[in-house]
């Protein structure tokens, strides 16, 4: 069975590992091993993602490797039971098998701006900013940390050499406690906003509105 990445990224163009379920290690592998559901979407994703990095453009291989990377450490930390884990599974399927030549981000035009609007930027990968968040965490003296992210966007000011403000969905722990929040900070002026989320009810525009009117400027 494939699961996962290896632990040495950039190595190679081989990113999962097989390992013996009687062998399994942590509460991860151990689900997978035990869930024949989880089992079958295991095998699915590796079959996927060797035909992603088989049609990837040699200048996107490294950002599919990192980007797949992120997700296994995604899935580890944040999913705690059978139906995080297939949704999680489903949805790195899915974007895996659209085959993509380039890995790139999706551009949308989204907040009014007179009579044109503002570019708002959804990240393929939501994971890319956990470090810069829990730095900023770290900054602002807030305790605990940022172990996982479900959605990513960027407010580029739009202008050369210019700002970026992002804003996620994503699991703050602390002292062992998780709670669903969004989060957002920039590159150069230092917004920085976190508040609770109810996952259930987020939406995009949501995300983007709490982005724009916290941490967007400069």
């Amino acid at each position: 069975m494939i699961f996962f990445l290896l632990a040495f990224p950039f190595a190679s163009d081989v990113a999962a590992a097989s390992f013996d379920c009687a062998k399994a290690k942590g509460s991860i592998e151990t689900l997978v091993c035990q869930n024949p559901g989880l089992s079958k979407l295991d095998d699915q994703l590796a079959t996927t993602y060797k035909a992603a990095l088989a049609a990837v453009a040699p200048s996107s291989r490294q950002a599919l490797l990192k980007e797949e990377r992120n997700w296994a450490s995604y899935a580890r930390d944040i999913c705690q039971d059978a139906a995080c884990l297939e949704q999680a599974y489903s949805a790195r399927i899915e974007v895996l098998a659209r085959n993509e030549k380039y890995i790139v981000d999706t551009t949308s035009c989204d907040i009014p701006d007179g009579s044109s609007c503002r570019s708002v930027v959804f990240s393929r990968d939501p994971n890319s900013r956990i470090e810069s968040f829990n730095q900023s965490l770290s900054e602002q003296k807030r305790s605990g940390k940022i172990i996982g992210c479900r959605k990513l966007i960027d407010l580029p000011v739009g202008t050369a050499n210019g700002n970026d403000s992002f804003g996620g969905y994503c699991v703050l722990e602390d002292q062992a406690r998780r709670t669903d929040v969004r989060i957002c900070n920039d590159e150069m002026v230092g917004h920085f906003a976190i508040e609770p989320a109810d996952l259930r009810t987020e939406s995009d525009k949501a995300l983007i509105d709490f982005t724009n009117d916290q941490c967007f400027g400069g």
